[in-house]
């Protein structure tokens, strides 16, 4: 997602007789207190989704371990004519020394003895008789907490834009046709901030139920202003949405017997002779999971990004997120929550084809 742009005089029998009023109203306050205090202990017991949290849910959700790399590739179309077409890729790097080529040498940046996720993602478009190109890199902790990043487009004109994170500051340079400024604005510690060119691939985390307020950086690019704002965005999951695409994919899914009897936990139907696993709990209940027929229907879960300035953004920004693991007919790992359809105002995203692996660093 590319984005630019709240007295009474009393006896002695009566004052025994207060105190002692006194004294049990205060233990049974007392009382109240400590079950109140138990009460929230117990709540807090369950945790709830925060920057600190991100990479549980990673390992949970995503199974984006040591190795892992993922690579997703789109048909990009302007309503309902295919214009071009949008690769994003995620890369796991442990301790090795990264950069960013800029088109001005004095600009380009290097981490040293990075690990962490690279994400990139580059487009190729011609929509309104105009070729559009845009590509990015950015590099995150294993939080997702941005550290680096980069986005270049070229249109009529080539912008450059690099943003680096720390604890108290985001720290922009501009590159417009050659011509370098830059601004700054502060990052608040705690908040869920995150680059605006991975913000897709962090909606897969959460636990897509649970709306979110996200802080992202929102930048103004022209010939006579170029500076950097932070945005909060909240991001909606809604379920039991479908995501129709132009390609077919095989999906995962479970369905448990118990004592004989089927019961399936979604529709559709499976090859009952190629089990991809088989589980079997305490009670001698077996859980047995499936690849599904080759679907393009994709059951998912739509998140729909929503400015408190509707200004910044021109028409609606949303994602689908696969409920089942998914892989291409030929492929040989599932990955996960795949983010298989972005729609950007009038302009589609439609997954083409998806393919994880883990490399040995």
């Amino acid at each position: 997602m590319a984005i630019y742009y709240n007295k009474n005089n009393c006896n002695y029998t009566q004052l025994c007789y207060n105190i002692y009023i006194m004294k049990k109203s205060v233990t049974i306050i007392l009382v109240i207190i400590l079950l109140m205090t138990t009460l929230f202990a117990l709540v807090g017991c369950k945790t709830s989704f925060g920057a600190k949290n991100v990479r549980e849910q990673i390992e949970t959700n995503l199974g984006w371990h040591t190795g892992g790399s993922e690579t997703c590739v789109y048909d990009v179309f302007d309503g309902t004519v295919k214009v071009g077409s949008y690769i994003s890729q995620m890369d796991y790097v442990y301790n090795k020394s990264v950069s960013l080529s800029t088109t001005v040498e004095e600009q380009n940046r290097t981490l040293e003895n990075f690990s962490g996720y690279k994400f990139e993602t580059a487009m190729s478009a011609t929509a309104d008789g105009k070729a559009y190109e845009r590509y990015t890199v950015s590099y995150t902790d294993l939080n997702l907490a941005p550290i680096l990043s980069y986005t270049k487009e070229i249109s009529e004109k080539t912008s450059e834009i690099i943003a680096s994170y720390d604890t108290k500051r985001i720290n922009v340079t501009f590159i417009l046709d050659g011509v370098v400024t830059e601004d700054s604005v502060k990052s608040k510690s705690g908040t869920l901030t995150y680059d605006n060119s991975y913000v897709y691939q962090f909606a897969r985390t959460t636990d897509l139920t649970t709306a979110l307020s996200v802080s992202i950086p929102t930048y103004s690019v022209d010939a006579d202003r170029t500076n950097v704002t932070k945005s909060n965005f909240t991001m909606a999951y809604a379920a039991g949405t479908t995501a129709i695409l132009d390609s077919d994919f095989m999906l995962q899914r479970q369905f448990t017997v118990t004592n004989g009897e089927q019961s399936e936990s979604a529709s559709g139907a499976f090859d009952e002779k190629n089990p991809v696993s088989e589980t079997t709990d305490e009670d001698g209940n077996v859980t047995m999971t499936y690849p599904f027929t080759i679907t393009s229907s994709i059951p998912s879960y739509k998140c729909t990004f929503t400015s408190t300035n509707s200004s910044l953004v021109k028409g609606s920004i949303s994602c689908y997120i696969a409920v089942n693991p998914m892989r291409m007919k030929d492929g040989e790992r599932f990955a996960s929550r795949v983010v298989v359809m972005m729609q950007e105002g009038k302009m589609t995203y439609k997954l083409n084809s998806v393919k994880y692996s883990v490399v040995v660093q």
